[in-house]
């Protein structure tokens, strides 16, 4: 009987060791885009795609400091902060979502759109219109402001 109880004992402390990853599995390898539509007036206008790697594929259409097609490579670890940093907004895997909750809406302002895409094919879509406001629309607002410095397309968006 005591030989028992140490075992499940020694078992249970092993359980207690084990660790899971922050996040799914599933979405560690995923590729993520983010694309900018026109607004009235010089917006700029580019999609961009990071990979896991660091692999970053920029594609200035307009209003950009380089039109045309960019590759660079990043450390991986802007992949995870960006990852991160959308981490709130990514809708589940698989669905299309365009956000709402609009407290006041402006006219003329660009959208944004981002795609996670996983390795099997898999796409989680997410729309935002910039002048939808709203507390939680102004924080996602802010993130997207600040996407070219946290990516490092900075030089050539701007």
């Amino acid at each position: 009987m005591k030989k028992l109880l140490l075992a499940g004992l020694f078992t249970f402390s092993l359980v207690g060791c084990a660790t899971t990853p922050d996040q799914p599995q599933d979405t560690m390898q995923e590729t993520i885009r983010y694309s900018s539509s026109p607004c009235f007036g010089a917006c700029p206008i580019y999609s961009v795609e990071v990979s896991p790697s660091g692999a970053v594929h920029f594609d200035g259409k307009q209003y950009t400091k380089v039109i045309g097609t960019q590759d660079l490579t990043v450390d991986p670890s802007v992949y995870k902060k960006l990852q991160q940093e959308l981490k709130t907004y990514r809708p589940e895997t698989g669905a299309n979502v365009k956000t709402t909750g609009c407290v006041q809406t402006a006219t003329d302002q660009p959208s944004a759109y981002f795609w996670w895409k996983r390795p099997d094919g898999t796409v989680t879509r997410l729309s935002h219109y910039q002048g939808c406001i709203s507390p939680a629309n102004a924080e996602l607002n802010k993130l997207i402001e600040k996407l070219p410095t946290l990516i490092g397309i900075e030089d050539l968006v701007r």
